[in-house]
C-alpha cells in the first residue's frame, strides 16, 4: 500500500514543478503589468493565466501533496490549518501564516467576480507567487527523503 502511495506522491511531485514552472511563466510574462489598470484584453488574458496557475500550484501543494504525505507518514488527517502547521514543522516554510495568506487568497481567485477587485487580486498574487514558488524545491527535497526512508516497506 506504501509502495502505491509513493508513486502516486511522485507523480503529484513531478505536477508541482510543472505547476510551478507555468506559475513562473506566467509571472514573468506579467511583471510589466503590474501594478496598473488599464490592461488590454491579452494583457487580461495573461493576469487570469496568472492568477489560475497560482490558485492550481496551490491546490496540489495544499489538498494533493501536504495530505498524501500525511497518509504515508501516518499522521491523521486534521484540517488545513493543521497540514500548514506541520509544513512549518517539516521545514517547507517559515512560518504558517505565510501558507495561511496563500490560501485566502487562492480562495479570493476562486470567488471574486467583482472587476474593481481584480487590480488587488493580480498585485497580491505577484507579491506572494515567488513565496509558494519557493515551497516547491523544499517539499520536493523533503519528498526524496520520505522516498528513501519508506521505500523499503
Amino acid at each position: 500500500m506504501t509502495g502505491d502511495k509513493l508513486l502516486l506522491l511522485h507523480d503529484e511531485i513531478a505536477d508541482l514543478h510543472q505547476a510551478a514552472d507555468h506559475l513562473r511563466f506566467s509571472l514573468e510574462r506579467t511583471r510589466a503589468l503590474l501594478p496598473g489598470a488599464d490592461w488590454s484584453p491579452e494583457d487580461m488574458e495573461r493576469l487570469e493565466a496568472l492568477t489560475s496557475r497560482f490558485a492550481r500550484l496551490s491546490d496540489l501543494l495544499t489538498q494533493r501533496i501536504m495530505r498524501l504525505v500525511d497518509d504515508i507518514e501516518l499522521i491523521p488527517a486534521g484540517t488545513l490549518l493543521d497540514r500548514m502547521h506541520r509544513a512549518e514543522k517539516r521545514g517547507w516554510i517559515n512560518d504558517a501564516r505565510d501558507l495561511v495568506r496563500i490560501r485566502e487568497l487562492r480562495n479570493l481567485i476562486a470567488h471574486e467576480y467583482a472587476a474593481d477587485k481584480m487590480a488587488e487580486i493580480y498585485s497580491s498574487v505577484a507579491v506572494l507567487a515567488p513565496d509558494l514558488l519557493a515551497l516547491v524545491p523544499r517539499v520536493a527535497a523533503y519528498v526524496v527523503k520520505l522516498e528513501k526512508r519508506y521505500s523499503s516497506l
